[in-house]
């Protein structure tokens, strides 16, 4: 069912909007930028202000899960707005509690930011995914694309700002500019017609040849959701997955220079990596529409392994390559599994939903230190950190591949839980 010519320009506003309001939602990963700053101006030490940024991706999750929840019961809009109000409020008020105290930055900066991060990011990830049926892969890869863009562009801005007039003026400058993304996005934000979207989806099964019978989808909430097999399979498939990118990240540049690589291509590498990382958050997604959410992935891993590889293996412009190669990887996962959760469980609940999968990001990013740190502090080379990896990698491949069973045995038994997702190559199955 075709849109009309108001939905069409409905749709284009509220994804344009909405992906500036994204953008502002990669702020804490520039966090890097600011902490030499805040250490100075407060006197606080390099441990209590690396917490700030675990302690904002770990609320992050849980805005999203309390995000998807209000959604049922006030609206993706009201979200939003809820949402916008405590991601700015708590990154403006942290300008004036850079104080001896970390205790009151930690509760702005990285609770209020976080909660509020996480509302405005499932509100439009969900949204953007219902506008576009059979293509819910490039929906969220264009508004997760927007998200890996922010570092690219706010941390030369961020410098440039500290440089200035330190971390408060650059935390008022750029929470000016946060208040000002989510009240635009607010103001073009729609979400289409219920009856539109099932319609179309109807049509789409139709076109691309589906004989399937056509019944109401089970829309799963998340208390239902994680009872299941393939949850558990998707939420260690994505830890998995992000583990060798949050290892190698933190010490890519380094591990560059140590093995005699020249500075200006270490550090070019890292630019180079950031750019990959963004493109592959959405041209892996807009592809999985086509070959199969799963075959995606399943790409993913499989690259994720000939880069471990070949960083434990060789010392030569091999390893920047491997590393560039590993920064896509991570793009890739953080594009493809909004859609693929929505697949699987249902687009009524899927902000809510991802919001738990997304655990899997928290369980990998504190993890992965401490095995390196455990690695390091006994004097082993990165090269154990990369086979590690490597094994890692293949867990991803192995907890993908029990996944795909799963949704095949619910195939084989006749159990209708897919229909009304995107076409039957979207999840690497057909329900029958």
């Amino acid at each position: 069912m075709e849109l009309t010519t108001v939905q069409k320009r409905k749709r284009r506003y509220m994804m344009i909007s909405s992906a500036f309001a994204i953008f502002f939602t990669g702020f804490p990963h520039v966090w890097s930028v600011y902490q030499p700053y805040v250490m100075e101006e407060a006197r606080w030490s390099q441990t209590e202000t690396s917490i700030c940024f675990y302690l904002t991706l770990a609320t992050f999750v849980f805005g999203n899960i309390i995000g998807g929840r209000m959604m049922d019961i006030y609206g993706s809009k009201k979200v939003m707005w809820i949402g916008g109000y405590i991601f700015s409020a708590g990154v403006m008020i942290s300008a004036a509690l850079i104080i001896p105290s970390p205790i009151p930055f930690y509760i702005t900066y990285g609770v209020m930011q976080g909660l509020g991060q996480g509302m405005i990011y499932t509100a439009i990830i969900a949204t953007a995914q219902k506008w576009f049926p059979g293509r819910t892969g490039f929906a969220s890869g264009v508004i997760v694309t927007a998200n890996g863009l922010c570092g690219l562009f706010l941390a030369p801005i961020s410098r440039k700002l500290l440089e200035i007039g330190g971390a408060k003026y650059a935390l008022l400058f750029i929470g000016f500019f946060i208040t000002i993304s989510w009240l635009f996005s607010s103001s073009l934000f729609s979400t289409p017609d219920e009856q539109w979207r099932i319609l179309a989806e109807k049509d789409l099964l139709k076109k691309t040849g589906n004989q399937v019978q056509i019944t109401e989808k089970r829309q799963f909430r998340s208390s239902e959701m994680i009872q299941t097999k393939k949850f558990y399979y998707l939420l260690a498939t994505m830890c998995f997955g992000l583990m060798s990118y949050f290892m190698i990240s933190p010490i890519s540049q380094s591990y560059q220079l140590e093995i005699g690589i020249p500075s200006s291509v270490a550090i070019s590498a890292i630019m180079i990596g950031s750019l990959v990382n963004a493109g592959t958050r959405l041209i892996l997604p807009t592809l999985s529409d086509k070959i199969g959410r799963i075959s995606c992935i399943r790409l993913i891993a499989i690259v994720s392994i000939i880069a471990m590889t070949v960083l434990a293996s060789s010392q030569s412009y091999f390893a920047t390559a491997a590393i560039i190669a590993t920064y896509g990887c991570f793009g890739g996962i953080m594009g493809s599994f909004p859609s693929l959760t929505s697949s699987i469980f249902g687009l009524k609940h899927s902000g809510e939903n991802y919001g738990f999968v997304m655990f899997g990001i928290v369980i990998a990013t504190f993890g992965s230190p401490v095995i390196v740190n455990a690695i390091t502090t006994r004097g082993m080379s990165m090269r154990v950190v990369f086979v590690i990896g490597i094994g890692f990698a293949v867990a991803a491949l192995i907890s993908l591949q029990l996944l795909q069973w799963e949704l095949n045995k619910k195939e084989k038994t006749g159990e209708m839980n897919y229909v009304f997702s995107d076409n039957e190559k979207s999840i690497g199955t057909c329900q029958k």
